[in-house]
């Protein structure tokens, strides 16, 4: 959804012309313009022209356990054959990949057993897939290798740190850390890893065959997150409740930013600073002290 409302704002009046939206079946999506996006069906993308493909069909991690690796692993790559078939039949100039830092295991090695992280792998596979897809259709390619993202458009609020503790700081007597041990984490702006899904889409000299792992300008603690909260919702004296061992091996899903910081300066993105981005985040869910200027 990032993804989309970004491109549609970028194009302008002309949006609706030149902004074509899959999804798993036919449906309307609220872009938040106010008026009803139309997605079709996957399945059609391969018979619809189209000059840069921005793809993040993938059915999620958490459903590897509900639905068996077998029929987990079935279901995402007949999305990645039906991405195949629409890069090798419209060969668009440029491909953009959304991955994850599950392609990673321990020590930062690539993931090999489909039963220990049937996510993680196919991610791995999907990666190589639709590079060499894209290579053999003459389109230059990005994968960005997602680790935690911020902002508007999160589809599962409560599964993420900042929007629980930004909803704890605005309703609550006390932001309550769960976690008992450190935990390390960078953010990225979801809408500026779209905006560099476009810069890269639309500019020819940005690169080629990148794969690039997202995070911030730093690396926040769980405490770092819970007293941003407080800040965003306008109550910075609200006490944080937390039982753990701060010297316990601390729990690091951080990726490499170097590259994403480059390519976003090739392209003409500022990414926000961590405390934007909580602030942000608030604004999207309406928790915010002051409305934001976009």
């Amino acid at each position: 959804m990032a993804a989309a409302s970004v491109l549609a704002r970028s194009l302008g009046d002309d949006a609706r012309t030149r902004l074509a939206l899959f999804a798993s079946r036919r449906r309307e999506l609220d872009l938040g313009d106010g008026t009803p996006w139309v997605a079709e069906p996957l399945e059609r993308l391969p018979l619809t022209p189209h000059d840069v493909l921005v793809h993040y069909a993938y059915v999620t991690a958490e459903y590897a356990a509900t639905m068996g690796v077998d029929a987990y692993v079935r279901a995402n790559t007949q999305i990645s054959a039906t991405v195949v078939d629409a890069i090798a039949r419209q060969r668009p100039a440029a491909v953009v990949v959304a991955s994850s830092g599950a392609v990673y295991g321990p020590g930062r090695a690539l993931v090999s057993d489909v039963e220990a992280s049937p996510y993680g792998l196919l991610k791995r596979l999907d990666e190589l897939t639709l590079r060499t897809a894209a290579r053999d259709a003459g389109a230059r390619s990005l994968v960005l290798r997602v680790f935690n993202v911020s902002g508007a458009w999160l589809r599962k609020p409560d599964a993420f740190a900042i929007a629980d503790l930004l909803s704890q700081a605005a309703t609550g007597d006390a932001v309550r850390i769960r976690a008992d041990r450190p935990v390390l984490r960078s953010y990225v702006d979801v809408e500026d890893l779209a905006r560099v899904a476009v810069g890269f889409g639309a500019d020819p000299a940005a690169g080629d065959d990148l794969v690039l792992d997202t995070a911030g300008e730093r690396v926040v603690e769980m405490d770092d997150i819970a007293r941003a909260a407080r800040v965003a919702v306008g109550r910075p004296g609200l006490p944080i409740a937390r039982t753990w061992d701060p010297d316990a091996a601390p729990s690091t899903y951080v990726g490499d930013g170097d590259g994403l910081r480059a390519l976003a300066g090739r392209v003409g993105v500022t990414l926000r600073d961590f405390d934007a981005q909580v602030a942000a985040t608030a604004a999207w869910m309406g928790v915010a002290r002051a409305p934001l200027s976009p």
